[in-house]
């Protein structure tokens, strides 16, 4: 039985995934008050004035009361109670694993803060009324909250994400005006965007804000965060990506040497191609290298692993890294070119004035590593790869470092380092022995030496023998990890096994535990021996990753485990489905592939947390879709495709969702499912269309209309017909458009979807503007208006409205136009998008210009750039540069 405790949020209690009802007013109270403070002595005479909220009866009547209570709650919690007596009060006995509280304080504590905000659901046991509660215990954890999700936005930032924090920071700011942390880092989010000017006007409104609230000044820290906005050549802003250096490293003096010769060799573009076999050390080499010379780029420090042989994964494209790349320097995804070339170049303008380190690990070959080098004369660029590259060499003046396995002194060093001195000197005999078994391979030497560290009890020559036993048909490095794998327990060793099913560059503790199937302490248990003995690393707080031989050698094992397999994907598809719900609105739903009992998907209450997660997992989920379409789970790879709509959308990654969607598609087909295929047809017209390749567009529109039609989905039949109309008016074919508006509000009428028609007419509206049949527009945005009203559906309203003032404007009727504008862009926040506030701020300017008030359509037009640039959507930021200069 598994029974959860969640507090942070509504007072929930689950016993295997199921609710278990909590009987209400004082038994959520006693429950809430207990579950606040696991495993603590909770005195009857405070828990006596937290159920009466300060006026209890009598002492006598009271304390029989509570045992009432208390009895009432343990009947209904069932074999799920968790309260015990104790002398003079009672406690809430539960396991930290089973209480999303104690969840969020050690993730928290463990740096894994993202994770740890995951648990939240919203305000602190909502659903428990007590007074007394709510203003003594919650306003503590709300504060601990906001710490912690502080600290993981310190932590986005550095991995140089701050274009993607603004909208997060705007809002926290907003909800928090005095708290100078979320300031500091608003102003630090817009610096790195490069939106100086904003951040110059953030800090002072937070600066004059404390003036009139507090009368103080900004704490030192935002002070100095402002000088060195004041300072045009401040450097602290910039990406930092180089990963952790190892903590045992020998050697090497030679290569650090010519490395550093190399960098100073004075090229418009020093490149440096360290190549070597795999395990020899390249990775630990460039890292530490780069690290020390670092310095010498202050303008940003660039990493990337290129997964050229990854044996269980395909090689990066380079057009994602640039992707990445360009995000980190501040350049939306809106913003990012759709062919490699294009972005190549945008990315070599990004860096061309500035001093940045490149680190390009792992390359296969040179195809993948020259779209992603640097132009700068003030750049360096450092290659690792199995094969040398000679074409670098003779082309762009390459200097190539060859490593050499360790030679007996530096392997001895390393040795050292890890076992130290005492351990090593007293057995020199067996050292060589080692050093010679191991070949001077610095992985085969960490791995044997973490053998080694692990049981101290373990003579070297015992470990040598064992080495020389295992050998057999196995290579040395293999018989050495086959030693470190083998002492493993049973529940690690099949776990490293499973890692092997993985194809994904890295995997979460959460996603472990979903492989594993086991409780999340017992998985963590595991990954942690897996680390200490260096068969994985934790590259990043709660993130694991393999190196390729050790990948290749968990393969080579060949666990066969479908259910693990499908575990991952339900955990993968769960979870972005719960992030999707708060990417989009309005999303059709689709009955997600089940969900097994050991299986604990993320949940998200926040919309920013959600796309962070994305962000992070964003490989691991494209990973994730392949990875079911070659196990064939179709289901879950059409499903997994579907469901991340919403980020990808979110991203402005078009290109990327038209190869998710051919392979959703194929699942789909090959899984014989007519509603999958239409779904993906759909979504492929959706990709297509946001490309602008509206030809192709409309050919999977089309087959997803015959799809549809053929299987009666009427709620497919009106979406699809609604959007090829959309893509018909965007490729100026309006005529086109109409008829399949006429028929989408048909089938909207015969669906009898309120939303669904009020969307279809307001489209349907807007396309007859276009075609200036101004009466017919009016009527059908008239009705459209008033379901809208009618149904209650205020997110529509703005669209409804902005339809009505373009048939103003198109009319003529300036003064209507204006003041229907104006009254879309007062409506709140939660009624108006940015999408439809930039849209309505355009047609406000155009309505400005045509009455000859050119500065009110430059203020309008600047606000929506603004927002334009915000959203990423370069294209259209373009078009409004371009207006206001003409009107300026």
């Amino acid at each position: 039985m598994n029974v959860e405790y969640r507090v942070l949020g509504p007072l929930e209690v689950l016993r295997d995934g199921v609710p278990v009802p909590v009987p209400a007013g004082r038994g959520r109270v006693l429950l809430a008050t207990l579950l606040l403070r696991p495993n603590q002595f909770v005195s009857v005479d405070e828990l006596v004035e937290r159920l009466w909220d300060g006026e209890p009866p009598t002492v006598d009547r009271a304390h029989k009361t509570l045992q009432m209570v208390v009895r009432r709650l343990r009947l209904a919690l069932g074999d799920a109670n968790c309260v015990r007596t104790t002398t003079g009060g009672y406690l809430a006995e539960v396991h930290p694993d089973r209480l999303d509280l104690a969840l969020f304080r050690n993730l928290a504590a463990e740096g894994e803060f993202a994770g740890a905000l995951a648990h939240w659901r919203g305000p602190v046991a909502s659903n428990v009324d007590s007074p007394h509660l709510h203003r003594e215990d919650v306003p503590p954890l709300v504060e601990e909250r906001l710490v912690v999700h502080g600290r993981r936005i310190d932590a986005d930032l550095a991995r140089g994400r701050g274009a993607e924090l603004v909208d997060e920071l705007r809002e926290l700011t907003r909800e928090h005006p005095l708290r100078e942390g979320f300031w500091a880092q608003l102003v630090q989010a817009l610096h790195r965007a490069g939106r100086t000017q904003e951040a110059l006007a953030a800090y002072e409104h937070i600066r004059d804000h404390l003036a009139d609230e507090l009368g103080v000044e900004p704490g030192q820290p935002l002070r100095e965060l402002h000088e060195r906005l004041l300072d045009p050549v401040s450097r602290a802003d910039v990406p930092r990506q180089l990963p952790v250096p190892a903590t045992h490293f020998a050697g090497r003096d030679a290569e650090l040497a010519r490395l550093t010769a190399a960098a100073r060799g004075g090229a418009a573009v020093v490149i440096t191609a360290i190549d070597g076999t795999a395990g020899i050390g390249k990775t630990a080499l460039a890292v530490r290298w780069t690290h020390e010379v670092a310095e010498r780029f202050p303008d940003g420090q660039l990493y990337a692993d290129l997964r050229g042989f990854d044996p269980s994964a395909e090689p990066a494209d380079p057009a994602e890294v640039l992707a990445g790349f360009l995000g980190a320097f501040g350049v939306s995804g809106g913003r990012v070119p759709v062919d490699l070339p294009e972005r190549a170049a945008l990315y070599r303008s990004v860096v061309a004035d500035r001093r940045v380190l490149v680190l390009l690990d792992n390359a296969r070959d040179v195809e993948q590593v020259r779209p992603l080098l640097p132009a700068g004369r003030g750049c360096l660029a450092v290659i690792t790869s199995r094969n040398r590259f000679t074409g670098l060499v003779v082309r762009e003046g390459a200097v190539p470092v060859t490593l050499d396995v360790l030679d007996d002194e530096d392997a001895v060093a390393l040795l050292t380092a890890r076992l130290g001195a005492d351990r090593v000197t007293a057995e020199p005999d067996a050292v060589n022995d080692l050093v010679a078994f191991c070949g001077g391979l610095p992985l085969a030497l960490a791995v044997a030496a973490s053998r080694a560290a692990g049981d101290p009890g373990l003579t070297l020559r015992a470990l040598v023998d064992e080495l020389t036993t295992a050998g057999g048909p196995m290579t040395h490095v293999e018989a050495v990890f086959a030693t470190s794998y083998r002492v493993l327990d049973d529940d690690t060793a099949r776990l490293f096994r499973l890692s092997g099913l993985t194809t994904g560059p890295d995997i979460s503790l959460d996603a472990a535990t979903a492989l594993d199937g086991r409780r999340r302490a017992d998985v963590r248990r595991s990954l942690q021996a897996l680390t200490r003995m260096h068969l994985t690393t934790e590259h990043t707080p709660g993130r694991y990753a393999f190196h390729d031989l050790l990948r290749a050698y968990s393969c080579s094992l060949e666990e066969h485990d479908p259910a693990a397999v499908r575990r991952l994907l339900e955990f993968y598809l769960h979870s972005v489905d719960s992030a999707d719900r708060l990417l989009r609105r309005g999303r059709a739903e689709i009955e997600l592939c089940p969900l097994s009992a050991e299986v604990q998907p993320v949940l998200f209450e926040d919309r920013a947390i959600a796309a962070a997660w994305c962000e992070t997992e964003h490989e691991n989920l494209l990973a994730a879709v392949r990875l079911a379409s070659d196990h064939g789970l179709h289901q879950h790879a059409w499903q997994l495709a579907t469901v991340m709509f919403g980020y990808l959308h979110l991203r402005q990654r078009p290109s990327e969702r038209i190869e998710l969607y051919h392979v959703a598609l194929a699942a789909a087909r090959a899984s014989g499912d007519r509603y999958a295929e239409g779904v993906t047809l759909h979504s492929l017209g959706n990709a297509y269309s946001s490309l602008g390749a509206h030809s192709e567009a409309s050919e999977a529109y089309a087959e997803a209309l015959r799809v549809r039609e053929e299987i009666d989905h009427l709620h497919g039949i009106a979406v699809t017909l609604d959007q090829w109309a959309i893509n018909h008016a965007l490729s100026g074919d309006l005529e086109s458009a109409k008829a399949l508006h006429e028929r989408a509000v048909a089938k909207r009428r015969e669906q009898g979807s309120p939303t669904g028609l009020a969307t279809a007419l307001n489209n349907y509206a807007m396309t007859l503007v276009a075609l200036k049949d101004f009466e017919t527009a009016l009527a059908v945005n008239d009705e459209a208006h008033a379901a809208v009203v009618e149904a209650g559906m205020t997110e529509l309203v703005a669209s409804t409205l902005d339809t009505r003032g373009l048939l103003h404007l198109e009319r003529g009727h300036l003064a209507e136009a204006v003041a229907t504008f104006q009254r879309v862009l007062a409506l709140p926040g939660s009624q108006l998008s940015y999408d439809v506030m930039a849209v309505t701020l355009e047609n406000l300017a155009t309505a400005h210009e045509r009455a000859g008030r050119p500065e009110d359509a430059v203020a309008a037009l600047k606000e929506a750039l603004l927002i334009r640039e915000e959203l990423g959507n370069e294209a259209a930021a373009a078009r409004l540069r371009a207006r206001i200069a003409e009107l300026s």
